[in-house]
């Protein structure tokens, strides 16, 4: 095994780093370590030296968790503004109502949309543990949950069923892995003409407002700058869409193309079923 790595924060350095290359065992490990002039300030550096006297560095950005192995990967990321436009979109996510709502919200669980009512004109909001698949009603159960390992009750008086996945309009993670603070990531809910049930992923960005179709896109747009031809930006924000309470009525919300699709679905389903042939009596 080699040597632990020794990982230096840089701030007002002198050293210039060369490419990981081969050096005598006594050579001082804590030395190489230190942070080059080029390096910006707060950049974490890892040494590792193998068995072999190899020396290799790790760079860290300090807001995306990036690492590079050369100085040349480094400038080339800092030149893309990568860290900028992360920033920006965490302090834009910080200032959005629905996600100063859910800040109490651990990292695990996810928020759930279904339909309800009878005519399927109601929204009902729970908050879902995506492990165990707990699942509650408000914020006071969730924390109770937490701290107390205690299950309350998830009764809307028999207004929206949990049993199957077939009322599920949405589900929203409001910390997706691989992107910055303040990105929502959204699974919207459709039937298919089949009958199937298709879900599919949509990543807003709190900056722009830009929604991108897949997490591989959402992460280029962050690297790049560059908007994929496929992203868009939604006509009700999904910021706007979900700022209610346990329960909201369609009706009165401004109802996205999701729960349009989903309200006829569900009405067809229930016309097939009324509409099967009667059996023959001999």
């Amino acid at each position: 095994m080699g040597d632990k790595p020794i990982t230096m924060i840089s701030n007002e350095s002198n050293e210039e780093t060369k490419e990981p290359t081969t050096l005598e065992k006594e050579e001082d490990i804590e030395a190489l370590a230190e942070p080059p002039d080029w390096l910006p300030d707060g950049w974490i550096i890892e040494v590792y030296r193998t068995e072999d006297g190899t020396i290799i560095r790790y760079y860290t950005s300090p807001i995306s968790n990036y690492t590079f192995t050369t100085k040349s990967e480094v400038l080339e990321y800092l030149f893309s503004r990568t860290d900028e436009r992360m920033l920006e979109s965490k302090e834009r996510g910080a200032k959005n109502t629905l996600q100063r709502q859910h800040e109490w919200l651990p990292k695990g669980w996810v928020m759930e949309i279904r339909a309800a009512g009878e005519k399927t004109d109601k929204m009902y909001k729970f908050y879902v543990h995506s492990i165990t698949g707990v699942r509650l009603l408000s914020k006071q159960d969730v924390l109770l949950y937490i701290n107390e390992a205690n299950v309350s009750g998830c009764n809307t008086n028999g207004q929206c069923d949990t049993s199957s996945e077939d009322n599920i309009l949405a589900k929203v993670d409001f910390r997706p892995s691989g992107l910055p603070e303040g990105w929502i990531k959204e699974i919207v809910y459709r039937k298919t003409k089949e009958g199937l049930t298709r879900r599919d992923p949509y990543y807003t960005d709190p900056a722009s407002s830009y929604t991108f179709r897949t997490l591989k896109s959402a992460l280029s747009f962050l690297e790049t700058g560059k908007v994929s031809k496929h992203a868009f930006i939604q006509r009700t924000s999904v910021h706007d869409l979900y700022s209610f309470e346990i329960c909201a009525n369609m009706q009165k919300m401004v109802i996205p193309q999701v729960a349009q699709i989903h309200q006829m679905s569900l009405k067809r389903n229930t016309l097939e079923a009324r509409s099967l042939p009667a059996k023959k009596h001999n």
